[in-house]
């Protein structure tokens, strides 16, 4: 069977939605069931695909990362639906801007996320945090989904420079789970992360006008702070609304890398002898910051479990690529998942072995983009990545303290439920 031709859409025999209904009823499986159909299975061709009415070009491996960062043929002002982008992203965010506007704005976040005094700064946060949960463990079995969620929100919201009580901060990071957990679910969830989005909005927005006022005082640097204080290019403030929407974006990040902390607990489960190198690295540096095995875990988990499967863009002219003619404003579709894991792109590519991340540099991995890819200050990569790595690297050291036990209940996860993790959120026990 040879795949599709893009037609327009008089003629497309895709009928119409037939694609976006398979893609909400498979899943992380989409792509992957694609290219099975089309006989394109272990190929990095871009495939041709129809999704919500308009033809689509599904795309992976280095080619399709360097396509899909490419801002001279790529744009991404209104390709994610908004049913996602409004409640996950929030109206008016970096995440739909381009060119010029957006390298502005996205300076803002390379100062507050990914300078390393930033990073520095929020890793002891994390470990308080943590050693705080790992103590309730003590008391009942618990999950590292819902401890992390509390542990991340927590520390990044006193890391951007919003101080608060324990219980006020912990109402915030479970609507911001919450966001997470409901952007592509087609349920009640999703209203729920709507509602959620519009009660945090209000809070952030509340937050923002405070210190403006004089009413808090965080420091230079925080996210607070800066985006208080942040101008477009016009020299104009940001309204109320949407600073603090930017600001939730430096923090609902961090708290969504708790489905990673969740998936690490069934890796660590899996892979018993990573939890005793790691404990050994864990009791050698007196600390749960920073080591090499546990980050090398982190990555590799990043790797082979899924959170986002696709990203959209539109085209903004026509080009060629690879023998297929892009149309300007045609979709084109980044596929996460199986570009992480490209046997094209990887060796051993479905085997879990955090050796390959040990002495590495992440960001010049092209076909590694579980938080998108190339460079940080110029394209849509996260400025947060390295704060996301440290913590869930933290989390990992913090789950081979020899005083914890991984449960084996609820570990297996969903490839059809989007987004997915753990069915038990990853349940943990101390002891002693």
């Amino acid at each position: 069977m040879t795949a599709p031709q893009k037609t327009d859409d008089r003629t497309c025999p895709f009928h119409g939605l037939t694609d976006s209904v398979d893609l909400l009823k498979q899943g992380y499986l989409f792509a992957g069931k694609q290219r099975e159909q089309h006989s394109n299975a272990g190929s990095d061709k871009p495939l041709w695909v129809r999704l919500l009415g308009k033809p689509s070009l599904l795309v992976r491996g280095d080619e399709g990362v360097r396509l899909f960062y490419d801002d001279t043929r790529i744009k991404r002002e209104g390709a994610m639906p908004l049913a996602i982008r409004g409640s996950l992203f929030g109206k008016g965010s970096v995440h739909g801007m381009d060119d010029e506007a957006h390298r502005h704005r996205k300076a803002t976040f390379v100062k507050v996320c990914y300078d390393d005094a930033q990073v520095e700064r929020i890793a002891p946060m994390v470990e308080a945090e943590l050693r705080e949960a790992a103590q309730r463990w003590r008391k009942h079995p618990d999950s590292v989904y819902d401890s992390a969620v509390i542990a991340y929100g927590r520390a990044a919201m006193r890391w951007a420079g919003i101080e608060g009580r324990d219980a006020e901060l912990d109402v915030q990071a479970r609507r911001l789970g919450r966001i997470v957990e409901g952007f592509a679910h087609v349920d009640l969830d999703h209203l729920r992360s709507w509602r959620d989005r519009r009660l945090t909005d209000r809070w952030c927005a509340q937050v923002i006008r405070e210190q403006r006022s004089g009413k808090r005082n965080a420091a230079p640097g925080t996210s607070l702070y800066e985006w208080a204080n942040h101008r477009e290019l016009d020299g104009q403030l940001l309204d109320a609304k949407t600073a603090g929407i930017e600001m939730q974006n430096t923090i609902r990040p961090h708290i969504a890398v708790a489905r990673f902390a969740a998936f690490a607990t069934k890796a660590l489960f899996e892979h018993p002898q990573w939890r005793e190198r790691i404990q050994a690295e864990t009791a050698e540096r007196g600390t749960l910051v920073g080591g090499p095995l546990a980050t090398a875990f982190a990555q590799e988990v990043r790797r082979c479990y899924p959170f986002v499967p696709m990203l959209p863009a539109f085209a903004r002219t026509d080009f060629e690529f690879e023998g297929e003619h892009v149309s300007e404003g045609d979709r084109i579709l980044i596929d996460i998942l199986n570009t992480n894991v490209d046997p094209n792109s990887w060796e051993r590519a479905d085997e879990f072995d955090p050796e390959r991340f040990l002495d590495v540099d992440f960001e010049q991995i092209t076909s590694f983009i579980p938080q998108g890819g190339m460079d940080v200050a110029t394209g849509h990569r996260c400025p947060g990545e390295k704060i996301a790595v440290g913590s869930l690297a933290s989390t990992i050291a913090a789950l081979c303290e020899p005083e914890v036990e991984i449960l084996p209940d609820g570990l297996d996860f969903s490839w059809t439920q989007m987004p997915t993790r753990p069915s038990s959120g990853g349940l943990v026990r101390a002891h002693g």
